[in-house]
């Protein structure tokens, strides 16, 4: 029991690690097309 759970933890930790990268790289380039949208107003 406690060796899977261990496991399931450290697999869900490296794919948070992931998931957090793509948010990141989302979150960068909304900030990029809102700021060259608001420039060309």
């Amino acid at each position: 029991m406690m060796n899977q759970t261990d496991g399931w933890m450290n697999g869900w930790g490296s794919g948070g690690m992931w998931v957090w990268t793509v948010i990141g790289t989302l979150v960068v380039v909304l900030l990029v097309v809102v700021i060259s949208k608001l420039s060309q107003k």
